[in-house]
């Protein structure tokens, strides 16, 4: 190991990771937080995606106060949220010189992961049998889109398109409108989590028989997994559930609503008879509505159901004016669900996470103290912790190549002047 780990489950582990932009990277990202020692493993000329482009230009806000910086490469927010903790560094494949290097890298790894398109590796002679050669034992968690079988195989995708393609945009929308993203790429931390999931049961697998495995996550695989109940109660139904937007299919009032300032809302649900009761006496309270409860139109959970834009409407008039916060909790005192619809800002003020330390502050040699967030979980035994920010890319060539593969000083510099590793991207774009 390259530094001394306590407290940390997996801190006995080893990950050549090869993954790259969310869905494999969101999965080391976990395993690293546990304890084990992640290597991402990136090429100079296609480096991971979410470090950016070479030259990008100013004003994008995953940079530092939108400003790219020298080397934007290392500045990129989407790369050092989820590389932390990891070690970073180069290597070309497409060499014998690095070839030899990779080799020895995956023989002294208890997991190989990528996120390639299929058959990548395999096209380059690397194969689940050819790997095992270097290192019989070794757990090897391929992600490609659609998996390693099946007429789709050789597609290449991105969480951008799992969404449709699995039947979530279709339930994502609004009444009499198309089907809409979610506003994020569902299917790769999902997939990242099944990844992370079937990892931990595999190295399990091997600690007991000494056995390594091949695991083949499906990214579109992982997205249409969420969808079981839809797809259920179509079988019964025989009928498609239709978009609700924020609404809710079973109780009403149940939507976001608009507050004072700019683009402030709140989230309000009533699903029992008490907590529109209680909804309702305070929207009588202020003046808003005051005959609401003898209203015919709101008098059962049906009607209310049937009279939707109308209750909709009432409520709205009546949040637009306050303060999403002060409002929330008003209606939590009374006993009624309702919560602000957070920003950026408001999570990393939020009193609650500041207080489990959901988001910590970690010091990257090239962005400076930023605040990032930490572990989703705490565990008393072993409760992980963030250990470095993310790497530079390149960063640890040095010290992975010598303390771990016992390569000499000279033999690491013969490597970087052959343009086998280095810390400066070669190529102009990235893919």
């Amino acid at each position: 190991m390259l530094t001394p780990a306590t407290i940390q489950p997996l801190k006995n582990y080893r990950i050549l990771d090869l993954s790259r932009i969310w869905a494999g990277p969101y999965c080391t990202k976990l395993m690293a937080d546990l304890g084990a020692e992640v290597v991402k493993l990136e090429s100079l000329s296609v480096y991971d995606s979410h470090r950016g482009p070479v030259s990008p230009a100013r004003g994008i806000a995953a940079y530092p106060d939108g400003e790219p910086g020298e080397e934007p490469w290392n500045r990129n927010g989407w790369f050092n949220c989820l590389h932390l903790s990891k070690y970073g560094i180069t290597l070309e494949l497409t060499n014998d010189a690095g070839r030899r290097v990779f080799e020895q890298l995956v023989s002294i790894s208890d997991v190989l992961i990528e996120n390639f398109r299929q058959g990548s590796l395999e096209r380059l002679g690397y194969d689940y049998a050819a790997l095992r050669r270097c290192r019989p034992d070794l757990i090897y968690v391929s992600m490609p889109a659609f998996g390693n079988t099946g007429p789709w195989k050789s597609y290449l995708g991105y969480g951008i398109g799992q969404e449709q393609l699995s039947g979530m945009a279709h339930l994502t929308g609004y009444p009499g409108d198309g089907p809409m993203k979610s506003g994020i790429n569902h299917g790769d931390p999902i997939t990242g989590s099944h990844a992370a999931g079937l990892l931990l049961a595999a190295l399990r697998h091997r600690r007991r028989t000494g056995e390594g495995m091949y695991l083949d996550v499906s990214q579109q695989e992982s997205s249409v997994a969420l969808m079981g109940g839809e797809v259920l109660a179509y079988q019964m139904t025989g009928q498609e559930p239709e978009r609700t937007g924020n609404r809710s299919r079973w109780y009403a009032p149940a939507n976001s609503y608009p507050c004072a300032g700019e683009d402030r809302w709140i989230t309000i649900a009533a699903t029992n008879e008490n907590q529109w009761a209680a909804l309702a006496a305070l929207i009588e309270s202020d003046g808003d509505a005051p005959e609401l409860t003898d209203d015919a139109r709101f008098a059962t959970a049906e009607a209310r159901l049937a009279h939707q834009d109308e209750l909709d409407a009432i409520i709205a008039d009546w949040t637009r004016g306050q303060d999403a916060f002060e409002l929330a909790g008003r209606l939590q005192s009374a006993g009624v669900p309702a919560g602000p619809v957070l920003r950026g800002p408001d999570l990393l003020e939020n009193p609650h996470y500041q207080e489990r330390g959901t988001f910590l502050t970690v010091d990257h040699p090239q962005v400076g103290p930023r605040q990032y967030p930490g572990l989703p979980w705490k565990m008393t035994a072993t409760p992980g912790e963030v250990r470095s920010p993310a790497p530079t890319l390149g960063q640890h060539n040095r010290e992975v190549y010598g303390s771990l593969l016992g390569l000499s000083g000279a033999e690491i510099d013969a490597l970087e002047s052959g343009g086998v590793i280095g810390t400066r991207p070669t190529g102009s774009r990235i893919i």
